[in-house]
């Protein structure tokens, strides 16, 4: 069985721009010049750690072209705008003359409305000798293909820069439905610039609500996941250490079993997560928050930065934090029953259906989630089955004909009154009087040794009967 995995949750902030490939309004030869776009999302600016660290970049594109084959792409690098701050490598499918690089990139496209596409091109940079804190730089990417126009567009990288580390955050469990629990926010400026002030991101998972509402925070929801995104005002200094000067705090309402709070800081003018993603934002109301300084930092003259600097070994900007509610989610599983003669088909239509009253959220990528564990009649051979069920052992004929089968929900998210449906069809081989099969609620990783979580007790719904005839 095939479970849905979490992804991706931080998201950068992705203006779109573009640069055309034939920049003097002739276009190269070989490349297209009508038909489908593939347009490369801005690069994010890039802060230059001191050497010898160095900065990766990569480049992903966009299509709204369906199931679009562009296995000829060239792109095309021109980095001589960083020679100044950076040696410049660029990735094994780039050949080099100097800082101009052509690189090989095969793009395709599934049947979704708007396809998102990885390039293999990277460049890795890494800041010259005796290159001045704050000193900046560009570089071009345009592209060609007989398939496809190839919009470019420009990326930015510049030396230095601060990092805001985030002290760890304290995880909870057993909270009670209607409490409220408050996380303090502290960081400190591990960087080598300074930032002229500070953003915070924060999004609460299903079951969680932001207790205050800022007049300088906005507030946005997508999906079920509640984000806040905060300005509180005041300059950062190199090794400065800075808090929130009140706590988050956050209401655990009756959907709240399994929840997170993320928390992501960076310098103020950082483009970053989750902005780009749709999300209609909406300012608070209430008194400004605040920053406090706890221990201050030194004085610098290099200017001050917006970029943060790439992660490293001596903190991080982003932490996930657990709070675990004292509730219970009740699942259960509904059978079914059909007749057909000897040759024919029969079509079984059960369910696994979410009673609540918490929302079981399970961020470990599926393996906490129930499944049905179905088990055929005598006498029957499986011939047919709903896109979310599948044979326990893959590829395995045997299994394949006569079960077991393993159903799951579809995602990792399943609210009360969530109904999953789903279905098999069986050819009857030979009639065998109440031959009678089953489903039954599963956990884990492994539905052969399922073990039942403390959080649905109630195990009288966990079984029923497929009949035939």
């Amino acid at each position: 069985m095939r479970r849905r995995s979490l992804t991706g949750t931080a998201a950068c902030f992705l203006a779109a721009t573009g640069l055309a490939a034939g920049l003097l309004g002739t276009a190269p030869a070989g490349a297209a010049t009508g038909g489908p776009v593939i347009t490369l999302d801005t690069p994010a600016p890039v802060a230059l750690p001191a050497a010898p660290a160095t900065a990766d970049v990569s480049f992903d594109f966009r299509t709204t072209a369906k199931n679009l084959q562009a296995d000829d792409t060239t792109l095309t690098v021109d980095a001589r705008g960083l020679a100044k701050i950076a040696k410049v490598t660029f990735s094994d499918n780039c050949t080099a003359k100097g800082l101009v690089a052509t690189c090989s990139e095969t793009f395709e496209s599934d049947s979704s409305p708007t396809s998102h596409m990885g390039a293999m091109t990277r460049l890795t940079l890494t800041p010259l000798k005796g290159a001045a804190l704050g000193a900046t730089g560009t570089y071009k990417v345009t592209g060609r293909s007989a398939h496809a126009q190839i919009v470019g567009g420009t990326g930015r990288a510049e030396v230095g820069g601060p990092f805001f580390g985030l002290d760890e955050l304290s995880d909870h469990t057993g909270l009670k439905v209607g409490s409220t629990v408050s996380e303090p926010v502290r960081f400190t400026n591990t960087g080598n610039r300074p930032a002229k002030g500070v953003q915070t991101v924060f999004a609460v998972s299903p079951g969680l609500d932001f207790a205050d509402h800022y007049s300088n925070c906005a507030y946005g929801i997508l999906g079920s996941i509640h984000y806040a995104k905060c300005r509180p005002g005041g300059a950062i200094g190199i090794a400065e250490t800075a808090a929130l000067a009140a706590p988050v705090r956050l209401r655990v309402n009756s959907a709240a079993l399994y929840t997170y709070l993320d928390t992501m800081t960076a310098p103020l003018g950082q483009p970053g997560w989750p902005d780009g993603q749709g999300i209609k934002w909406t300012w608070g109301k209430g008194a400004a928050l605040k920053l406090k300084v706890v221990k201050a930092g030194r004085k610098s003259s290099a200017p001050a930065g917006s970029v943060s600097l790439p992660q490293n070994g001596g903190g991080t900007d982003y932490r996930i934090t657990s709070l675990q509610a004292r509730n219970t989610a009740d699942f259960a599983v509904s059978g079914a029953s059909a007749r057909a003669d000897a040759g024919k088909n029969a079509t079984f239509a059960f369910r696994l259906s979410a009673h609540g009253p918490a929302t079981l959220y399970d961020r470990s990528g599926g393996e906490g989630v129930p499944a049905v564990w179905v088990t055929l009649p005598s006498g029957t051979t499986a011939v047919g089955h709903s896109a979310n069920c599948a044979p326990w052992q893959l590829d395995n004929p045997t299994a394949q004909a006569h079960g077991p089968y393993v159903c799951g929900p579809p995602g990792i998210e399943l609210p009360k009154g969530q109904v999953t449906d789903f279905t098999l069809t069986l050819r009857v081989d030979e009639v065998v009087p109440k031959a009678e099969g089953g489903v039954q609620l599963v956990w884990g990783p492994d539905p052969a040794h399922s073990h039942r979580p403390a959080f649905d007790p109630n195990g009288s719904n966990d079984c029923a009967a497929l009949t035939l005839n």
